[in-house]
């Protein structure tokens, strides 16, 4: 996906349509990694839904949360809560999961004044964007995501992991190949390790695929970043992480996979009514900051592993 013209665009006029075009749909989305369908006029959370069934995807279930997000039935969300004044860089859905989505579904119902185009950016080509022995190190140890929860303070552990009962957290943990420890101060420390380069479970083609940039200490604003801090420590910030083998990453190595992802970033303007298609897997999604009212419903689908290369 290194030009605007790769994201394949096809004009439809009903669900008929989909039904009809559900196998060009996805095969075209497997080749090139997104794809966007105009004239569908989808208003609602019901009708992104049902366009996700005629295509014959299967939706997602028991994601974990990183933002607030608002649940709007059907295996559908609203995107996640991010200031409009800054931009969501390029990340995957659940890439830290033992289950990832392999296909998202996302509407425009409503379209910003100015701004907040959609993101994309192909992942395999970003490997070689990298530097070599960046690339190399995140080849052979992967990347460990930490998270720190604490009362009153962030998005709370229940709403994240979708628990309501504490003695249910062991049991979440082990199915998730995730750690779990409770602080002396009251926090629920997590810790997940995944690869960081996988094989796209279709193509088979490798993909840079985690969110070591995106959860990283140095993509939170500065000021922001110094009060965590002195708050709470390097150990005790809402989230970060590290190469898999404990080491953290540098400013300018995560200024270094930002800039691998720009140089691979496709921007798309949304209209009202329209449906983008995105490989979770094979491309990573970003928001670029804007004004004014934007909506936008989201539905992952066909969860499946990802093997690491």
């Amino acid at each position: 996906m290194t030009a605007p013209g790769t994201i394949r665009t096809y004009d439809a006029a009903d669900l008929s349509w989909i039904r009809e075009n559900a196998t060009t749909l996805t095969d075209a989305l497997t080749s090139t990694g997104a794809v966007l369908v105009r004239g569908l006029a989808v208003r609602t959370a019901g009708q992104l839904a049902e366009v996700r069934d005629a295509l014959g995807l299967t939706e997602a279930t028991g994601q974990e949360r990183f933002a607030p997000t608002t649940d709007l039935g059907g295996g559908v969300t609203s995107a996640p809560e991010w200031g409009g004044d800054r931009e969501m860089c390029l990340h995957h859905e659940q890439s830290f999961a033992v289950l990832t989505p392999r296909v998202l579904l996302m509407s425009c119902t409503t379209a910003p004044a100015d701004g907040g185009e959609q993101l994309l950016g192909d992942t395999h080509a970003v490997l070689r964007e990298l530097p070599a022995d960046l690339l190399a190190r995140f080849r052979a140890h992967g990347w460990t995501l930490e998270r720190n929860f604490r009362p009153y303070f962030g998005l709370p552990w229940g709403v994240a992991f979708g628990l309501t009962d504490p003695t249910g957290l062991p049991a979440y943990g082990e199915a998730r190949r995730m750690d779990t420890e409770w602080r002396a101060d009251g926090s629920l420390h997590t810790t997940q390790h995944r690869p960081a380069v996988v094989r796209h479970p279709v193509t088979g083609a490798e993909c840079w695929f985690n969110d070591a940039a995106f959860f990283s200490q140095w993509s939170v604003d500065e000021a922001e970043r110094k009060v965590l801090l002195s708050s709470f420590g390097p150990g005790g910030i809402p989230f970060t992480t590290t190469l898999g083998d404990g080491t953290e990453l540098t400013a300018d190595e995560w200024q270094s996979i930002l800039d691998a992802y720009d140089a691979v970033t496709v921007r798309l303007r949304w209209q009202v009514g329209d449906v983008l298609l995105v490989d979770n897997v094979r491309t990573a999604h970003g928001r670029a900051p804007f004004t004014g009212p934007r909506e936008i419903l989201v539905a992952a689908a066909d969860p499946a592993p990802v093997e690491g290369v």
